[in-house]
């Protein structure tokens, strides 16, 4: 009788296990720009440390080709959700898409205007002429850089705009090939680490750009909002821990 009951307990224990494992839901978030970029470590931490597989989910992550694509390929349902800038949404939203912004990691601008102090730029309407580098024309980049140089009643005709991808627009500067660039804070101390001094106009001195954002669709907010705040609530976890110990989320 006690070994039937082992057996019994045991089977149960076993079903239990199996339903767990299998109750994760699977979901792909899609990044903007490469994911070993520092500005993607919440989300790396959240997935080192479990965070998401104790939310319930099974995440891959896969790469974009900048905020705008990210924006579409959510929008049509190739992943569930995706990151951009919290400025993302509004731009898209605008030409139709259907998308918005459930979380933003950060109280201010992700991207900034960066250029070579060796390039005879004083101020953004020094950049008319020069080459300017982003990392894709359908990235934030690049929109964030029209909306800079229409402050000053520039347009992407008055500069030469090189969508470069993220280490090109690293190298390109380096190399004086780009004299100014649209871009993270991580990219411009690379440059700095080569020997190159930039200077740095943040982008919220001319308009009020947000920082890092979780997007989502209209219909997967509908459809399935407890996945949703599930990812976001173990992705500000990941946060969190950068935000308490940066070194130890550099490792």
């Amino acid at each position: 009788m006690k070994k039937l009951l082992r057996t019994i307990v045991t089977a149960v224990s076993l079903a239990a296990m199996a339903g767990a494992a299998t109750a994760a839901e699977k979901m792909t978030y899609l990044f903007p720009a490469p994911d070993f970029l520092p500005a993607f470590a919440p989300f790396k931490i959240a997935m080192a440390k479990g965070y998401y597989t104790d939310a319930g989910l099974d995440v891959t992550f896969q790469v974009g080709k900048g905020g705008a694509d990210v924006a579409k390929q959510v929008g049509v349902g190739n992943a569930e959700l995706g990151g951009g800038i919290g400025d993302t949404a509004i731009i898209v939203r605008a030409n139709g898409l259907p998308i918005r912004g459930v979380a933003v990691l950060g109280a201010k601008a992700l991207t900034q205007i960066y250029w070579r102090k060796d390039a005879g730029v004083n101020s953004l309407a020094d950049l008319k002429g020069k080459s300017v580098g982003v990392l894709s024309f359908q990235d934030t980049t690049y929109y964030n850089l029209l909306a800079a140089l229409a402050s000053v009643g520039l347009t992407k005709n008055d500069v030469d705009i090189q969508a470069v991808g993220p280490a090109g627009i690293i190298q390109l500067m380096i190399s004086g090939d780009t004299q100014a660039m649209s871009g993270t804070v991580e990219w411009a101390g690379a440059v700095r680490a080569a020997g190159v001094d930039v200077q740095m106009l943040p982008i919220n001195d001319i308009f009020p750009a947000m920082a890092q954002a979780i997007i989502a669709s209209d219909t997967m907010i509908a459809e399935k909002p407890e996945m949703v705040k599930a990812f976001v609530q173990a992705t500000i976890k990941g946060y969190v821990d950068v935000i308490n110990d940066p070194e130890q989320a550099a490792r």
